[in-house]
């Protein structure tokens, strides 16, 4: 439908409402009428940047309100489905060119002069294939606009979503150390997941689609989602849904979505220049960023952008605080607990009167080095009659170099002696990490009123290479010990030491095709609308290839399991129905059920939700729905770190002892894969309530719960005393060992509530205030493991209450900001285990809560230039973490560089 100046028709008038929307730019006063109008309504707001309504003031009926704040401005509004108001931004005509006389050969043609009428995509909440207002949306769902993206000040898409309550983060340090062994990295993934349930439990999305599986898996976690190929200056919002959507989203969808949806278009040529440091003088992160994009005169959008960074490598020794308490003795150690320093103590050892030390934390880097290029462009041609095509492209290339210390062993020696050694002659384990990705995808589909297809396809690839420097050869360590070669008493023979310590190379790679095909139409009237259906399919088939070095897949590497050469392969198939009720104008129902089909894997995931919206202030949801997650093809591996003698405690469910001591049965542990694991599955719950009682003030308040059964665990060797699939026995029957293995052992119940709100104040002519908070408390996080006592997780990686405040000033020419982080404290020991002894009695059980500050300062210099500088941690906050070994960093939870600065220019 075109706006051209008369007046908009084509819906049912509905009852006059009272509008106080001020003069200000258009974005915000449309915003603004949709949340108090309740009405579906599409813009860009880039698209839309520059212009500024008039405001509308008194009572009127939604679509005469709009006509008002749209008087004067050159756009348009068109409808996509019923009650969805879409806003377009008029292309200017073009000057009249000096007329020509026409000759014979050139006859005199009549130049168009006005823009066609554009038919755009519905409105739609993430996932769902409903299009739907916020007000009836039954998704507890958050968004992350662009503006609130470059106010942060963050350098990219994973320190941004790390800072989220609630949110879990993997650095790319943690998950290097997660591989066979934390000398042998299994790569440099970026990542993050939800309310402490692992990032198995969380679903990546990128323009709605799946991303690829980082290639390296790891041990400890599985498959992982690396986010380090998406620059933030291509993403226009973050959505994320918490608790379980599998009936919406497809499998993994557990504890939460984020979709990251890419931007689509630019106001003409823009660049950005971002360059950062750490207050110490170091960490510098320097950062170039080029797009362009625009909308032709008949609605076709483009976009292409191109992002360049650097990130300089953080040593460990460079700050201070972190240290080990207890550093690692180096030299022989007898079992009456006599130490003999090693005399050969060089960098990194420390040595003093007391001995020879090494400290693991100082060794480690803090923020590797790090180098990325990344391009994308997307096309959307709109045709006649609402047909419509697109393509979009994004492909990026990241290296990073980390160091993770040199390899530290203990020697087991005869009569109970045993060596402790840092293979200083070797260096530090260093490791760069190449990775690749690039995804690709096409898709057409129609617009029609009260009717919509799409269908589509992609594919997508990871790639990933490491190159680490620094392992250490166990056979020629053999060798090298027959010899004479005592670690840390005598010098390592040169002619073995270049045999010693090869450099290995492991590579990966991930590739995704997906495909889809969907339809949502209008049923038939119901009081407070249409009923609408959508249906339909998506197809994906997962490829998987694993290359391992060759020492690695012998298992001639120390304090490393061999790996397998590996490809393997996946189809998937689903199918999808959602059901979109509006019993009335205050009560919406949905309903939604999806079936999958991952390999051997079936599953089926229901869910409704409820909307009640009483009056025009308050608004209550409720929604319930399960989900499930299928062992996908990395879960081909085995649990970490159980391998070797091992004694277990005598029990009369075991079998006789080959090797039987004082303190119980030795036996030999050693880990496999269990090729067997049934699929994870999850119910969730959502209760929620909002409070808008006038455009400038939103609260909303709501409670997730969601319990995963058969959760995916480790086996552990005390586990024998009930499995007997773990036994392996000799020939007369007696225990010799025991073979651990993944398997579905758990249940883990997460329960939190999250609090939302958002205050505005004043006009931003005069400037304008506004007050925002995201809190959210986690209730329980409480895991119930097969025959064993119940695991409370509540308050170790997941503190239980953590939230952001922020205060923001703006002007035409200002934006000045303020925000307030807070993470509750921490426990100091690990789950199932007491606080020690030492800890105690020093009042180190917790680690104490922490309050960082970050400050926004953004300046305008006219229409196409801009500057903003960014101070994060600004107080300078260290972290504190009481657990050994750890250099008192608090994984995925502390920033480790300490007050960082940031400044960004941007050109338009």
């Amino acid at each position: 439908m075109l706006f051209a100046g008369g007046s908009i028709a084509g819906e049912a008038r509905t009852p006059p409402l009272d509008y106080q929307i001020g003069t200000q730019p258009l974005a915000d006063a449309l915003q603004q009428w949709a949340q108090r109008s309740g009405q579906a309504l599409l813009f860009d707001a880039a698209e839309l940047s520059g212009l500024r309504s008039r405001g509308v003031h008194g009572r009127h009926a939604p679509d005469a309100a709009l006509e008002q704040l749209l008087q004067g401005l050159p756009v348009k509004v068109l409808h996509g489905t019923p009650g969805v108001y879409v806003v377009r931004r008029q292309a200017a005509a073009p000057a009249p060119a000096t007329p020509k006389p026409p000759t014979p050969a050139t006859p005199a043609v009549a130049a168009a002069t006005g823009p066609a009428s554009v038919a755009l995509p519905t409105l739609q909440v993430t996932g769902s294939r409903l299009p739907r207002t916020s007000v009836q949306t039954t998704l507890p769902l958050a968004v992350i606009e662009r503006e609130d993206i470059l106010r942060s000040g963050h350098g990219s898409l994973y320190d941004l979503l790390r800072q989220l309550p609630g949110m879990n983060s993997h650095s790319p340090l943690s998950s290097a150390r997660s591989g066979d062994s934390m000398y042998l990295p299994m790569g440099a993934a970026a990542t993050t997941s939800l309310d402490g349930m692992g990032p198995r439990a969380t679903l990546f999305l990128v323009n709605g689609r799946r991303l690829p599986r980082y290639p390296m898996v790891s041990l400890e976690q599985g498959a992982l989602t690396d986010l380090g190929g998406i620059p933030l200056s291509f993403v226009e919002r973050i959505e994320l849904v918490r608790g379980g959507a599998s009936a919406i989203y497809g499998a993994d969808a557990i504890s939460g979505v984020v979709n990251i949806i890419l931007r689509d278009h630019a106001d003409g040529p823009e660049a950005m220049l971002q360059t950062g440091t750490s207050s110490h003088g170091d960490g510098a992160q320097n950062r170039l960023q080029a797009a362009t994009g625009g909308t032709t005169r008949s609605g076709d959008r483009w976009f292409i952008g191109a992002d360049l960074l650097r990130a300089e490598h953080v040593a460990g020794h460079r700050r201070a605080w972190n240290a080990n308490d207890s550093p690692y003795p180096i030299g022989l150690l007898t079992g009456n607990g006599y130490y003999v320093p090693a005399p050969l103590c060089g960098a990194p050892l420390r040595k003093d009167d007391d001995g020879c030390w090494f400290d693991s934390a100082r060794a480690r880097s803090l923020q590797p080095a790090s180098t990325a290029a990344a391009l994308y462009a997307r096309f959307r041609h709109e045709g006649e009659q609402g047909h419509y095509a697109y393509a979009e492209a994004r492909a990026s290339q990241t290296l990073q170099r980390l160091e993770l210390g040199p390899t530290a062993v203990g020697l087991n020696l005869r009569n109970g002696m045993v060596i402790n050694h840092v293979f200083q002659e070797a260096g530090s384990v260093r490791t760069r990490v190449r990775a690749l990705e690039a995804d690709l995808a096409v898709g057409l589909g129609r617009d029609q009123p009260g009717r919509h297809w799409e269908a589509g396809l992609s594919r997508q690839r990871s790639q990933v290479h490491l190159s680490t420097k620094g392992t250490v050869h166990s056979a020629r360590l053999q060798d090298a010990l027959r010899e004479g070669f005592i670690p840390g008493f005598t010098e390592l023979p040169p002619q073995l030491a270049a045999q010693l310590f090869p450099t290995i190379h492991n590579r990966g790679r991930t590739e995704q095709w997906q495909a889809w095909w969907g339809v949502q139409r209008d049923l038939f009237a119901l009081a407070g609308g249409n009923a609408q259906l959508a249906s339909g399919i998506d197809l994906r088939r997962e490829t998987w290839t694993a290359r391992p070095d060759a020492l690695l897949g012998k298992g001639e590497l120390a304090l490393a399991l061999p790996v397998e050469q590996r490809q393997l392969s996946r189809q998937s198939n689903a199918a999808y129905t959602e059901l979109g009720l509006p019993l009335a104008r205050s009560l919406r129902l949905d309903l939604a059920a999806r079936w999958d089909r991952d390999g051997r894997y079936r599953d089926f995931s229901p869910r409704a939700g409820l909307r009640w919206t009483p009056s025009s202030s308050w608004s209550f949801l409720l929604s319930s729905g399960e989900s499930y997650r299928a062992p996908s093809l990395f879960e081909r591996r085995r649990p970490p770190a159980y391998f070797g003698m091992r004694t277990l405690r005598a029990s009369p469910a075991l079998p006789p002892c080959t090797l039987e001591t004082a303190q119980g049965c030795m036996v030999d542990v050693q880990v496999a894969e269990n090729p067997t694991l049934a699929a994870e599955t999850a119910r969730s719950h959502s209760l929620g309530a909002s409070w808008t009682p006038n455009d400038a003030l939103s609260l909303t308040l709501t409670h997730n719960v969601v319990e995963l059964r058969n959760e995916i665990l480790a086996l552990r060797p005390e586990d024998a005393s009930w499995e007997s699939a773990t036994w392996s026995l000799d020939g007369s029957g007696h225990l010799q060992g025991v073979r651990l293995s993944f398997d579905n052992l758990g249940r883990t119940v997460s329960r939190n509530w999250v609090l939302r709100g958002d205050y505005r104040i004043g006009q931003v002519d005069s400037g304008q205030w506004r007050f925002t908070v995201d809190a959210l408390h986690q209730q329980e996080l409480r895991r119930f493991r097969r025959n064993s006592t119940t695991m409370d997780l509540l308050g170790y990686s997941t503190p239980d209450t953590a939230g952001t405040l922020g205060v923001q000033w703006q002007d035409p020419r200002w934006d000045i900001a303020l925000r307030a982080n807070y993470r509750g404290s921490t426990l100091a020991w690990l789950p199932e285990q007491p606080c020690p002894a030492g800890q105690h009695d020093d009042g180190h059980c917790r680690n104490p809560d922490q309050l960082r500050w970050d400050l926004h300062l953004g300046r305008s210099f006219g229409p196409r230039f801009s500057a903003a500088l960014d101070v994060h941690n600004l107080f300078d906050a260290q972290p504190v973490n009481y657990i050994p070994d750890n250099g008192t960093l608090v994984p995925g939870l502390d920033d480790p560089l300490g007050r960082y600065l940031r400044l960004t220019l941007t050109f338009r």
